[in-house]
């Protein structure tokens, strides 16, 4: 009998008996493989055995780490599972070297705070290892980035001594970078971060980006109007 009929048939001792192929299914490349096995999962837990997952809390960590974003994405679907095993070191994440598994993390990090898995002033205390997503070599990460940041500014987790850092990102050397930052400023005056008066201090930096034909050009003149 395979996982997926024991779990249609609510087999609960079949399940156990496939701890370990469910494991391996929760790291496995294919979609539906992973789906069944965290149903799986969640199933023992709602029925009573979250302790026979006591000895794997490592190799569950392991997964919000994945080299594999869909790996890594579907351990991150299922936080709940980590909150009621206590899986510790969950936090190191949010100071990863590689952009894509902090991203991971960073994405998911209000709902660490607001699950207690990880506290909002341990949070705000590594804020500093965001900076470096919002100059992501990768494009994707750049951009979720930096709508993320007016979020977290908006939650507290940057607060207004941040702003000489943010500052710099206005007058970056890289056009697609300072370009969002640009974007984001705006978005910036609303929650109180910046004033308008100040961003008009840099504003030469914003009509740089005017001076060559680009889809950057484009965006540097409209923004240029919604200063004035």
């Amino acid at each position: 009998m395979s996982v997926k009929e024991a779990l249609d048939k609510k087999d609960i001792t079949k399940l156990i008996n496939s701890l370990n192929e469910i494991l391996n299914l929760i790291k496995s490349k294919n979609n539906s493989e992973r789906e069944i096995g965290w149903k799986a999962i969640n199933f023992l837990i709602e029925t009573g055995n979250l302790n026979i997952l006591e000895p794997y809390k490592n190799y569950l960590r392991s997964l919000l780490w994945h080299k594999l974003q869909g790996i890594r994405d579907d351990a991150w679907k299922n936080l709940n599972v980590y909150k009621l095993l206590a899986i510790e070191g969950i936090e190191r994440i949010l100071t990863a070297n590689s952009d894509k598994i902090k991203w991971s993390g960073w994405s998911n990090v209000l709902k660490l705070i607001n699950m207690e898995i990880v506290p909002k002033t341990y949070v705000i205390s590594v804020r500093y290892s965001y900076w470096r997503l919002l100059k992501s070599n990768y494009a994707t990460i750049r951009k979720k980035a930096w709508r993320l940041f007016k979020i977290l500014v908006k939650e507290g987790i940057f607060i207004k001594e941040d702003k000489n850092r943010f500052v710099d990102f206005l007058k970056h050397k890289k056009a697609n970078i300072r370009i969002l930052a640009w974007k984001t400023s705006l978005e910036l005056v609303k929650i109180g971060f910046i004033t308008i008066d100040e961003l008009k201090e840099y504003k030469q930096y914003l009509e740089e980006l005017t001076t060559r034909q680009s889809k950057v050009k484009k965006v540097a003149e409209k923004l240029i109007k919604e200063l004035a």
